[in-house]
């Protein structure tokens, strides 16, 4: 005997709304693959942190940031940092550097400069430090864990590791006087391989749901002979 389905049981209905979420988490994991892998691809695998949106001066001869613990408070997922300081006059001899906070601070040690606490369309806040000229320029210095120098732009990277740490921009010559823009960029650890794997998770479970509304439900509805 040959018999028809009954069209749409209520057990169908539920199945097509499973299968349609189905479908919406697996082109959620497809969009999540496919910037994540974008992400480490592009630039190398450095995103862009947003930092380069304000401009930073001093008639000092350093300025640098508050001390942190990269490892702690980059959520540990960072593993390296990279950080451009790029001069308003092309001209103006550049350094970089970032180092341990207790090296930093020998360096700095008699030295007028200002830390930098935040920064916003005003200005920064900033507390100074009163001092006189370094004794040596920042570039001759070994308290550094990396350094760039030079006239223009110039990018330190640097491998996240653990310890409070602290980045310091001057003029390479040791001279007072520095205005410019910062931009810090980080890079995930396998973010690319991460993004690959959400990519293909999505695609699999797509294909998946496509293939459970169609073998199961629509074709029943439709009147599939039993």
């Amino acid at each position: 005997m040959r018999t028809t389905s009954a069209g749409w049981t209520t057990g169908r209905i539920v199945a097509v709304v499973f299968g349609g979420f189905l479908s919406l988490a697996a082109l959620t994991l497809i969009g999540l693959g496919g910037t994540a892998l974008a992400m480490g691809l592009n630039d190398d695998g450095y995103i862009d942190l947003g930092t380069d949106e304000y401009s930073h001066s001093t008639d000092t001869y350093a300025m640098t940031t508050d001390s942190w613990h990269a490892d702690k408070q980059m959520g540990g997922l960072y593993k390296d940092l990279r950080i451009t300081f790029t001069p308003d006059k092309d001209s103006d001899p550049v350094f970089v550097g970032i180092a341990d906070k207790d090296k930093a601070q020998q360096y700095l040690d008699g030295v007028q400069h200002v830390t930098i606490h935040d920064s916003d369309s005003k200005g920064d806040d900033q507390s100074e430090h009163p001092g006189g000229t370094p004794k040596t320029p920042p570039g001759e210095s070994d308290v550094w864990a990396a350094k760039a120098s030079g006239e223009g732009a110039q990018t330190v990277n640097w491998s996240v590791e653990p310890g409070e740490v602290t980045a310091v921009a001057m003029k390479a010559d040791g001279s007072s006087g520095l205005a410019g823009h910062v931009t810090v960029a980080a890079k995930i650890a396998g973010l690319a391989w991460v993004g690959a794997a959400l990519l293909v998770v999505g695609l699999i479970v797509l294909v998946a749901s496509i293939m459970y509304l169609l073998v199961r439900p629509v074709r029943r509805a439709r009147g599939r002979a039993a």
